[in-house]
């Protein structure tokens, strides 16, 4: 080794979800996990692309909403974020198959994406989940500009983000799933790895306790 290769370690769970709204940095650090620990990453915006190629609006009405209605992205912050909701709900099924799946064939995998519900997770088995959250709007519409300068400033898009990332976020404390800061983004990955590995050694100390969150899938 010349001093630049990361040392991979394997990891104890089989699937790792990376959780919150977006603008908050999922895409960067499932990336940089998946190197850590030479695992591929599933983008759950992938799965809605699939969903969405092999069903119509009258299968899956949720799932096809921005499509068939794109002006309601425009409505109000809080609006928005019920209609974020009950798409992530409507998804549920499917990203359990694919959770499951991984599971099943004992193949670890990171699972990325803004509609994975923190139900998902567990602090006991092979399924692991942190969840991402920036509560400041100011640092939302800037992480966007930064990503997508042509754009102009989107405050009403890093609204809905922080609406909808406060709740994941009381979702994921509600079922014993850690919450991260992604402020500073420098160590976001080692501080994402740290506190699944503190997870995942918590639980085996306390594996005979029951506790929220305990239930796999839900």
């Amino acid at each position: 080794m010349d001093g630049t290769d990361e040392v991979r370690s394997l990891p104890d769970w089989r699937v790792l979800v990376v959780g919150g709204a977006s603008g908050m940095g999922k895409t960067g650090v499932g990336r940089a996990l998946a190197r850590r620990y030479d695992v591929p990453v599933v983008e759950v915006d992938d799965i809605v692309e699939a969903l969405l190629a092999v069903t119509l609006p009258e299968h899956l009405p949720e799932v096809h909403f921005w499509r068939t209605h794109p002006e309601a992205a425009c409505q109000t912050p809080e609006s928005v974020v019920e209609r974020q909701v009950a798409i992530a709900e409507a998804l549920a099924p499917a990203i359990e198959a694919v959770v499951a799946n991984h599971v099943g064939t004992d193949t670890p995998v990171i699972l990325e994406g803004d509609y994975v519900l923190p139900k998902l997770a567990t602090l006991k088995g092979p399924v692991r989940a942190v969840f991402l959250h920036e509560d400041d709007e100011g640092h939302v519409t800037a992480n966007y500009l930064r990503r997508e300068p042509e754009a102009g400033p989107q405050r009403h898009r890093a609204r809905v983000s922080v609406l909808y990332g406060r709740w994941l976020a009381a979702q994921a404390r509600a079922a014993g799933v850690p919450v991260v800061a992604p402020r500073p983004w420098e160590d976001l990955a080692s501080r994402v790895a740290e506190t699944v590995g503190v997870v995942s050694t918590s639980h085996s100390e306390l594996s005979c306790l029951p506790g929220p969150g305990s239930g796999f899938l839900g």
